[in-house]
């Protein structure tokens, strides 16, 4: 079902961006797309996935990889820290990886269904 979303974004809880667009939300898994990249969410088992021209950036519990996709190149990168909640319409999304000076947060707020004729 698509879905209206409000995507915050910080660094070091600044707020870099907010912005408003439209997701498909299906069997717990959400996607949208900004200018430049395209994100998946697993709600239920949570990942995460920004694609763009470029790279792949994965996220998950346990593992964190970038690929670059002009080396066709993996690369793992150490998480400190990792916090996911998922809770009515509010998803939550906290991390700082080895490569990072401040952690980054990711708030996404599920509004209403958008109907499609």
């Amino acid at each position: 079902m698509n879905k209206n979303i409000t995507i915050s974004t910080y660094e070091n809880n600044l707020l870099l961006f907010k912005t408003t667009t439209t997701a498909l939300l299906e069997d717990n898994f959400l996607s949208y797309h900004t200018d430049n990249d395209t994100i998946n969410i697993n709600l239920e088992n949570f990942s995460f996935t920004k694609h763009n021209n470029e790279s792949i950036f994965k996220l998950t519990n346990n593992l964190c990889t970038i690929t670059l996709k002009e080396l066709n190149k993996t690369f793992e990168i150490p998480i400190n820290y990792l916090y996911f909640d998922h809770n009515n319409n509010e998803i939550n999304l906290e991390y700082l990886i080895e490569s990072q000076e401040y952690p980054l947060k990711i708030q996404i707020t599920i509004g209403s269904d958008i109907n499609e004729l």
